[in-house]
């Protein structure tokens, strides 16, 4: 499936991947993947306090409304070839000044989990967060993650990208309705 007709230009380009912002046409494909994966994602993601259902068009429409904002960054993960999307990177809570870090957060179609492609998205993610502001990146110093302890695919990306574990956060985030426990990940760039 081939994805938006007038896509946003790549904010990186990998071997098999393209990470660019989303655009209004990329909707229905979005919504359909995420309908598609619910229960491969539903596990691992939090309810949000709105009621928002993560599997419809009103939660593309809050993807799109932080897709490219001081404090929020959201990436299509695509297909190099086709542009068909697989995923999602999201990168919130930049923070400026002395600290110049960002949170990244993401999820892969049920389809595409286990072909790399995850680690291969979040490489070129973190390439573009530490990468200079005058050369078109975010200029971070640091990026982190919080994985639920029990989300073994998710810790082996974090590693394989070059995160480092740094501790774990007992009942840090509800998830379906249940207090569960986040492994913390980070990293800092290498100067």
């Amino acid at each position: 499936m081939s994805s938006s007709i007038n896509p946003s230009p790549p904010i990186a380009i990998g071997p098999r991947l393209i990470l660019r912002h989303p655009v209004i046409t990329d909707c229905e494909q979005f919504v359909a993947l995420r309908r598609a994966s619910r229960e491969h994602l539903e596990q691992w993601e939090p309810i949000p306090p709105s009621g928002l259902d993560l599997y419809s068009p009103e939660a593309f429409d809050r993807e799109l409304e932080t897709s490219n904002t001081e404090r929020e960054q959201r990436w299509l993960m695509c297909l190099k070839e086709t542009n068909e999307i697989v995923g999602r990177i999201g990168l919130g809570n930049i923070e400026r000044g002395p600290f110049q870090n960002g949170r990244f957060g993401y999820w892969i179609g049920a389809d595409f989990a286990g072909q790399g492609l995850m680690s291969e998205g979040l490489s070129l993610a973190v390439g573009h967060a530490f990468a200079k502001i005058e050369d078109g990146g975010l200029g971070l110093h640091r990026v982190c993650a919080n994985t639920l302890a029990r989300n073994v695919a998710s810790r082996r990306v974090l590693e394989k990208v070059g995160f480092v574990r740094e501790g774990l956060s007992e009942k840090y985030l509800q998830i379906q309705g249940r207090w569960e426990d986040h492994e913390r990940w980070g990293m800092t760039v290498q100067i």
